[in-house]
């Protein structure tokens, strides 16, 4: 008797990984990044380029009054200040899609756990940003790993099993009926 292959209907996640892989790497890319940014931030805050650049506010010939170039310096501190929070918080956000991209790429490994590994993938393009395009390949990658199933057995297209086919030729009341659907 033809037996099937032992690996037959299996599918390969290859696609899936390499979208998973290259948005891993996008992640840390942006946390390195990020880190650098927010450090070299915290060195600007009181330096002779950030006097200089307060000063330039203030004998800016745009501004009309004392009141509005301070209030333009103001804004351009809190803007230097509140990057350092926002800064670290993207740090975070882009560690946990990066743990949950991970996460999903282990469950890639077994076959049966591909819809697990796409709410895994969905959670990672989350938490990586909406629209980032390392968001939109977890997306890509999550839908691939629910639309795509592996192929069926010979034994499961025919819609035939191993087990004996039983005929029961009792007629009912129901089908004694002369109206019954074509």
């Amino acid at each position: 008797m033809n037996q099937a292959p032992e690996n037959y209907g299996t599918i390969k996640r290859t696609g899936e990984k390499a979208l998973g892989i290259i948005g891993i790497v996008f992640n840390v890319i942006g946390i390195i990044l990020s880190i650098i940014l927010i450090t070299s931030l915290a060195g600007f805050e009181n330096s002779d380029m950030h006097r200089q650049m307060e000063e330039d506010l203030r004998n800016d010939p745009m501004m009309t009054s004392p009141q509005e170039a301070q209030m333009a310096v103001d804004t351009f501190n809190a803007f230097i200040a509140g990057f350092d929070v926002v800064g670290w918080v993207l740090v975070i956000l882009l560690a946990i899609s990066t743990v949950f991209a991970i996460l999903a790429m282990t469950k890639l490994k077994s076959f049966d756990k591909a819809s697990t590994a796409g709410i895994f993938f969905i959670l990672a393009g989350i938490f990586a940003g909406i629209l980032s395009l390392t968001s939109i390949l977890f997306y890509i990658a999550a839908i691939m790993c629910f639309v795509r199933k592996p192929p069926l057995r010979e034994d499961e297209l025919m819609g035939r099993s191993n087990e004996p086919i039983t005929r029961n030729d009792t007629v009912t009341r129901e089908d004694d009926t002369p109206y019954r659907p074509l």
